[in-house]
């Protein structure tokens, strides 16, 4: 997967896309401030409001996917759930919950983390609120479309949509993600 610094939708797409956020099928560019500009989705019909709003290349054709199609997880990683860099050898993370007693001392919830790293780089994700998954279990589908249709998508993204900073490998197209509503 690609990590986003920004992993909020951008306000100017329709409600509908900003309130689901990134999707399978979505087609975009990794900014340089690490958020993710959607120009169009292969899997939403041309007239759908994300698709109206910029238009689709011209080779667009919509990919119809079922829910067999798709594996879904609400809650695949548990709450607390840290995820690091192989260096990282030795985590432990403990949950607290603290006061709440009254009103004058609410319940405060305390994350400690501890860890040991055979590095003197590596990250840690923690998902206070653990995350859902959704992934495409029928990646040749999205792999002949990209094939097929890869060069008319940069087109697009360069001449009709202006993106003239992007190179011929700055296109994603997403079939899967990770979503924690915080970290």
């Amino acid at each position: 997967g690609y990590p986003l610094w920004y992993p909020e939708p951008d306000d100017n797409l329709p409600e509908a896309c900003r309130d689901e956020g990134l999707r399978i099928g979505d087609v975009g560019i990794v900014t340089e401030r690490g958020t993710f500009d959607v120009l169009f989705n292969i899997c939403l019909p041309a007239e759908h409001p994300l698709n109206q709003r910029g238009g689709v290349p011209a080779t667009f054709k919509q990919v119809q996917l079922s829910d067999p199609d798709v594996c879904k997880f609400r809650r695949a990683d548990h709450a607390g759930r840290a995820i690091s860099t192989k260096s990282i050898c030795e985590r432990n993370v403990t949950a607290s919950i603290a006061g709440g007693n009254s009103t004058v001392a609410p319940a405060q919830l305390g994350l400690k983390l501890n860890f040991t790293s055979t590095s003197a780089e590596g990250a840690i994700l923690v998902l206070p609120e653990g995350a859902g998954t959704e992934d495409l279990l029928k990646l040749d589908t999205f792999e002949k479309e990209a094939k097929e249709n890869g060069e008319s998508w940069y087109r697009y993204a360069y001449v009709d949509r202006g993106r003239t900073t992007i190179n011929n490998d700055s296109l994603y197209l997403i079939t899967g993600h990770h979503k924690a509503s915080s970290w």
